[in-house]
């Protein structure tokens, strides 16, 4: 049995409670639908009522994404003494010219308003801050993690666990692997750029470097890198040729069928 444990995003309120059974998908938390964005230009540029309404770049109606510009303030010579500029997407409702507030009707999905639990088991935490659901269907690691969550087929990469293999480890990846979770004895940075280039969606490792870590970290890396135990590469070979969930959030392995 493992204790996963799950962060609640700041104003995510819990649905379930301590000793609850919870299964693969349920509803653990809710957020309240966040209310209009209001940017008010007046004050953001520090110009007055006329001036504000002449350098707006977008009005109501128009779809705004992030690094849209939103107003912008030049001087005679065209010399840019502000901007504001957006980090939502959204649609502009209005704009109050007595006040200088500009109201964004931000886009929300529903999967943004909910936080889902990956696995069946049973709460043994449950505050405002966090949840812990004990089960059988995650491992949890207390190793290094790079990049963003990713899912895909559990394969063992056997070669790099041998010593007249190991040197050899990158001609052993090849598009075999695409849409697969790896394991390997060591993490490289060259076997990460190799696997994202051919469609690998992962990988986990007994070890990996400090250079390497500094390396993939400066790089931005998105892939999910997570360095696990000894002891879970005996637990997952069971899992070999199944589906697996690297949560890099929360260090885990989540496991599939």
């Amino acid at each position: 049995m493992t204790s996963l444990p799950i962060d609640l995003p700041e104003g995510f309120i819990p649905t379930i409670s301590n000793g609850d059974s919870v299964s693969v998908g349920q509803i653990l938390a809710k957020k309240d639908t966040p209310q209009d964005e209001v940017i008010n230009i007046m004050q953001a540029l520090n110009v007055s009522r006329k001036e504000a309404k002449r350098i707006l770049k977008k009005g109501p109606g128009e779809r705004i994404g992030p690094g849209d510009v939103i107003a912008l303030n030049k001087s005679f010579f065209g010399k840019v003494k502000g901007k504001i500029t957006s980090q939502i997407s959204g649609i502009i409702l209005r704009y109050e010219r007595d006040t200088g507030n500009l109201y964004v009707r931000t886009d929300i999905t529903p999967s943004s308003l909910e936080l889902i639990s990956p696995v069946a088991g049973v709460v043994s935490l449950c505050n405002n801050r966090e949840i812990q659901i004990e089960t059988n269907d995650a491992y949890v690691s207390k190793g290094i993690a790079l990049g963003s969550t990713g899912e895909g087929t559990l394969h063992i990469l056997k070669e790099s666990f041998d010593e007249n293999g190991s040197d050899n480890v990158l001609y052993y990846l090849d598009r075999r692997l695409e849409g697969k979770i790896v394991l390997v004895h060591t993490i490289t940075r060259d076997l990460v750029i190799k696997g994202e280039s051919i469609g690998v969606t992962g990988f986990l490792g007994v070890s990996i470097g400090n250079q390497e870590v500094d390396y993939l970290e400066k790089s931005g890396v998105k892939l999910p890198v997570l360095e696990i135990a000894d002891e879970l590469v005996i637990k997952l070979q069971a899992w070999e040729n199944k589906n697996v969930i690297i949560d890099i959030a929360n260090k885990a392995i989540v496991l599939r069928s």
